[in-house]
């Protein structure tokens, strides 16, 4: 159930991106934003690994920073794979990136709250006294 409220929350964040940003363009509507977030979470998930790995001696030279060509990358790849999503530059794939990796991180952080377990009767903790050893 939390994935499908992910897909689409974040296709609602792609949509509203679509809608506010110049160069960033969706034609089709609500659902195929939606589609494009199925699609980025998919090559997310296997593309993005393996450039990761072959890009890593960058990444670490750069000190982390090539981690964003990378997102840029694959919201470019996602515009390929993806009809009525238009992405006109680097950088807007970059920003656009940049936001739905914070959208999708928000929202991780608001899905995943621990659950409380009631304990009727909790324990008393008994502390001991230490003596410091010379």
């Amino acid at each position: 159930m939390n994935k499908i409220i992910k897909f689409l929350v974040l296709g609602g964040v792609i949509f509203l991106c679509g809608k506010h940003l110049e160069g960033i363009t969706i034609t089709g509507g609500y659902l195929y934003a939606v589609t494009a977030a199925i699609v980025l979470a998919i090559v997310n998930s296997f593309i993005r690994p393996i450039l990761a790995v072959l890009t890593f001696p960058i990444t670490v030279f750069s000190f982390g920073i090539f981690s964003f060509v990378l997102t840029a990358l694959m919201v470019m790849v996602m515009d390929y794979f993806v009809d009525h999503v238009y992405i006109a530059s680097f950088w807007n794939a970059m920003l656009l990136g940049l936001i739905v990796s914070f959208a999708s991180s928000a929202l991780d952080k608001f899905l995943s709250r621990p659950k409380r377990v009631y304990q009727p009767e909790a324990e008393t903790r008994k502390y001991t006294d230490y003596e410091e050893v010379d």
